[in-house]
């Protein structure tokens, strides 16, 4: 890996700067381009969990490339870290790197790819700032991967949808509060959809909002005055909200946890309907029979929201959460991306780990923990879980696959996909 050069945003003489990004879907390919088209980029690595996500990247020339309206722009000058064999390793090729070029790499096979990878020197470096991406469902596994790299000193900037994220990492990741990294959240509102891997297509321009996850010396309506925040928790919201085409901003945690769940009872509705009825986000408009389900949900999501204790003295809160708005507002997301399809419903599809359990499932135990029995969510949550089962029993019942035959039949597919293009 090259050696790590201090960003000019990094104040802190101990710091280097340097950002790992974990999720490199839509979102954190984004983030990570559009960190990498600062003038003054700070160094970047992208962190991969398998070898044929890596063969994939050689393809794209190691590069990202955000489409805007047909046009790809695209940045490189990315550092890689590939997850082989219980250990991060840097550019598993790069021994070969002056004599392969990037297509012969992308041909050889899953064992050579770990005889390659188990050249490189384990990398267990310290991380500083970790932007996860990744779906809610997985970032538990994900971050478990590089908890011996996070310190009481790093800071993981969250940006997901769902909730819970937090509380759940606190409980089975970071037990200890003395070891816990810092937190940031956010709330992305950017049009962001994959034409291929590391290629995205940017379909709307929307907005970050950002802000620290509360400490335990400061109440949610008075964090907008706290002073304890990490100075990596400083730099990374500084380098973020300094990045012109992220259009990123920073709230007081109040401010955020109210667009946190805005954008919840959105994907509580159009998420898991959208999962069981098969159909595009436009197609659940001008039903009266959905429109009437929705608002049976939106009384359960809007009397959970008026209870929580972290809202208590934040004024507005009535009418920002009343079920008629909340109703308008997913109405208008529905029809702004009719065209489109529930990222729940590919799961579905896929018999992949739905974001369920940290949408309606969230509204459910929090409304148990207020004494609220959100009897229709939970339904809702049963049948999402219901239908992937289903789906997931069916793809097993053709041919038995664990996650490394997955994986194999992954990279199979980049090898075949490379002869075509060679």
């Amino acid at each position: 890996m090259p050696e790590a050069k201090e960003s000019p945003d990094a104040k802190s003489p101990s710091l280097s700067g340097r950002v790992h990004v974990l999720g490199l879907g839509n979102i954190g390919s984004f983030v990570a381009h559009a960190l990498a088209s600062r003038s003054s980029p700070p160094p970047i690595t992208l962190l991969m969990h398998h070898g044929g996500m890596y063969r994939s990247f050689c393809r794209k020339k190691k590069s990202i490339a955000i489409n805007h309206k047909g046009l790809d722009d695209s940045r490189s000058g990315f550092d890689v870290q590939v997850f082989s064999n219980d250990v991060w390793r840097s550019e598993p090729f790069e021994e070969i790197n002056n004599d392969t070029d990037t297509d012969t790499m992308a041909t050889y096979t899953s064992s050579e790819t770990e005889e390659l990878g188990a050249q490189s020197n384990a990398n267990d470096e310290h991380i500083e700032c970790l932007i996860i991406a990744c779906k809610t469902g997985m970032t538990q596994r994900a971050i478990s991967k590089v908890r011996h790299r996070l310190t009481a000193d790093s800071t993981i900037v969250l940006l997901q949808n769902g909730m819970g994220v937090v509380d759940r990492l606190n409980e089975t990741v970071f037990s200890d509060p003395k070891h816990r990294p810092n937190y940031v959240q956010g709330v992305i509102s950017h049009g962001l959809s994959m034409l291929d891997k590391f290629q995205v297509a940017h379909r709307g321009v929307g907005s970050i909002i950002l802000a620290p996850v509360v400490t335990n010396q400061t109440p949610t309506i008075a964090a907008n005055e706290d002073t304890h925040w990490a100075p990596t928790t400083k730099y990374i919201l500084r380098l973020l909200t300094l990045t012109p085409s992220l259009i990123a901003t920073t709230d007081t945690p109040a401010g955020l946890l109210q667009y946190q769940l805005e954008k919840l009872a959105v994907n509580c509705l159009i998420n898991p309907l959208t999962a069981l009825y098969d159909c595009t986000n436009g197609e659940l408009l001008y039903i009266f029979k959905v429109t009437r389900t929705m608002r049976l949900l939106l009384f359960e999501i809007s009397s959970v929201i008026y209870a929580l204790p972290e809202l208590q003295g934040v004024p507005g809160i009535e009418d920002r959460f009343a079920p008629e708005r909340l109703l308008r507002l997913t109405m208008n997301v529905a029809k702004n991306t009719s065209e489109n399809t529930s990222s729940m419903l590919h799961d579905v599809k896929s018999g992949g780990v739905t974001e369920i359990d940290h949408m309606n499932g969230w509204v459910v135990r929090r409304g148990e923990g207020l004494g609220i029995k959100c009897t229709l969510n939970y339904m809702i949550c049963q049948m999402v879980l219901s239908k992937t089962k289903i789906r997931h029993r069916r793809d097993n019942s053709s041919i038995p696959f664990d996650q490394d035959d997955i994986h194999l039949a992954e990279d199979f597919a980049d090898q075949i996909t490379a002869k075509k293009e060679s």
